[in-house]
C-alpha cells in the first residue's frame, strides 16, 4: 500500500482521495496545509499525522510519494521542495503560469529522477481516452485543423468569489493558463507540435475579472495542421467542444455532453458515387450513397468526471508501484503552459508568438 504525504487538504484532494479510496492502492501517512483546520479535519476522516510546516511533510519518514494540490500560485514551490525528497509526486495543474519555471523543474526532477504526473484531467475523461484510442488505431491521413472552444459565463464565478471568496485566486488569473490548460492539453495530443500561434484579445468590461471577454487563437501545427482556440467568458450558454478534421474522417466531441461522434470519408469509389452514378442526374440522389456511408458513429458515455479521477488515480498509482511513466509529465506541462503563455501574449502584444522545439514561447530579443 502506497503510503501518502499530501501537501494540500483542500475539496480537490479529497476528490481524487475519494476515487478509489476502497481499493487499498493507498492510505493518508502525512498531510500539510496552511489552514490547520483543513488539515485536521482531513487526518480525521482518513488518517495520517498533521504536519506543521511544509519541510515536516517532506521529511515525514515513511512516505512513499507526495500528491499536492493547492493554490496554483502555490505548486511550483511546493513542488520545489518535494522534488528533493527522492519520491514520486502527483502536481494538479497548472504546475506554474510560467513555462520556463515548468522547464527548470522538470530539469531538477529529471535530475533527482523523480517521476512527476500533472493532473490535466481533461485528458482522462473516457471520451477523450476513446477519442485518441481512434486516432492511434485509424489513421488520420493528413490532418487540416484541430478546434476547439471553451464558453462559459464568467459572471457567475467572479460573482460568486467577490461575494463568498474575495480572495480567490480565480479573481487574480486568467482563466487561459488555469482552466483551459487541460483543453489545450488535450489539443496538442490530437493536433502535435506547435510551431505559431496568432491571437486577437477583446477585453473591454470593467470588472475584477482578468480572463479576457473574448480570445481567439489562430494555430498552426508543426505538421501543417491548422488549429483554433476560442475562449469567451461573455457566452451565456456553456460550451466545451472540440472538433478534429482530416483526410480519411472527423471526429466530434463535446464535452459535458459525454458524446463523441465519428464521421468517416467513404473509402472507394463506389460508396463515394454510388453502383451507378451515370443513372442519377438529381444532385442529392448522385450524393446519398456518399452521404449515408458519412452518417456519424455516436458514442455516448457517463460518470466522466468520476472515471476520470479513477483514471488519474490509477495513473498515479501504477507510476508509484509499478514504475510506469505517466501519461502526463513535466515535460508536457512546459508545452502545455508554453501553449497558454503564447495564447495571451500574442493576444496582448498584437503580433504573432513563435513556439521553440520544446513548446516553450521565442521571447524576441530585449524583452524578457
Amino acid at each position: 500500500m502506497i503510503r501518502l504525504g499530501l501537501y494540500g487538504t483542500g475539496n480537490r484532494t479529497k476528490a481524487l482521495l475519494d476515487s478509489l479510496c476502497n481499493d487499498d492502492f493507498y492510505k493518508v501517512h502525512g498531510a500539510y496545509d496552511l489552514n490547520q483546520d483543513s488539515a485536521e479535519a482531513l487526518a480525521s476522516k482518513y488518517g495520517g499525522t498533521v504536519c506543521r510546516t511544509p519541510e515536516e511533510l517532506v521529511s515525514l519518514e515513511g512516505v512513499d510519494a507526495f500528491l499536492i494540490s493547492l493554490s496554483p500560485f502555490a505548486h511550483a514551490e511546493a513542488l520545489r521542495r518535494t522534488i528533493p525528497a527522492g519520491k514520486p509526486v502527483f502536481v494538479e495543474k497548472p504546475v506554474s503560469f510560467s513555462a520556463s519555471e515548468v522547464a527548470e523543474l522538470a530539469a531538477l526532477a529529471e535530475q533527482r529522477r523523480v517521476p512527476v504526473q500533472v493532473g490535466f484531467m481533461r485528458r482522462y475523461l473516457p471520451e477523450s481516452i476513446a477519442a485518441l484510442a481512434y486516432l492511434r488505431e485509424n489513421d488520420p491521413g493528413r490532418i487540416f485543423c484541430v478546434d476547439c472552444n471553451w464558453f462559459h459565463h464568467g459572471d457567475t464565478e467572479m460573482n460568486f468569489c467577490l461575494y463568498q471568496q474575495p480572495g480567490n485566486f480565480r479573481l487574480q488569473v486568467s482563466q487561459i493558463p488555469f482552466h483551459c490548460c487541460h483543453m489545450l492539453d488535450l489539443l496538442l495530443l490530437m493536433g502535435g507540435p506547435v510551431r505559431r500561434v496568432s491571437s486577437q484579445r477583446i477585453k473591454v468590461t470593467e470588472r475584477p475579472y482578468p480572463s479576457p471577454d473574448d480570445l481567439i487563437a489562430n494555430i498552426e501545427f508543426a505538421n501543417g495542421a491548422n488549429g483554433r482556440f476560442h475562449y469567451s467568458s461573455m457566452v451565456y450558454y456553456t460550451e466545451m467542444s472540440y472538433r478534429f478534421h482530416a483526410e480519411n474522417y472527423s471526429i466530434k466531441m463535446n464535452a459535458g455532453m459525454n458524446q463523441l461522434e465519428f464521421f468517416r470519408r467513404p473509402r472507394f469509389r463506389t460508396s463515394q458515387l454510388g453502383s451507378a452514378p451515370a443513372q442519377r442526374k438529381d444532385f442529392h440522389s448522385f450524393n446519398e450513397s456518399y452521404e449515408s456511408f458519412c452518417r456519424p458513429q455516436i458514442v455516448n458515455f457517463s460518470q466522466s468526471l468520476n472515471v476520470a479521477n479513477e483514471n488519474i488515480m490509477y495513473d498515479f498509482v501504477r507510476m508509484v508501484r509499478d514504475g510506469v511513466p505517466p501519461a502526463a509529465d513535466l515535460r508536457t506541462a512546459v508545452r502545455v503552459q508554453g501553449l497558454a503563455e503564447a495564447i495571451e501574449e500574442s493576444g496582448c502584444l498584437g503580433r504573432p508568438v513563435e513556439l521553440a522545439q520544446d513548446g516553450q514561447p521565442v521571447k524576441e530579443k530585449g524583452l524578457s
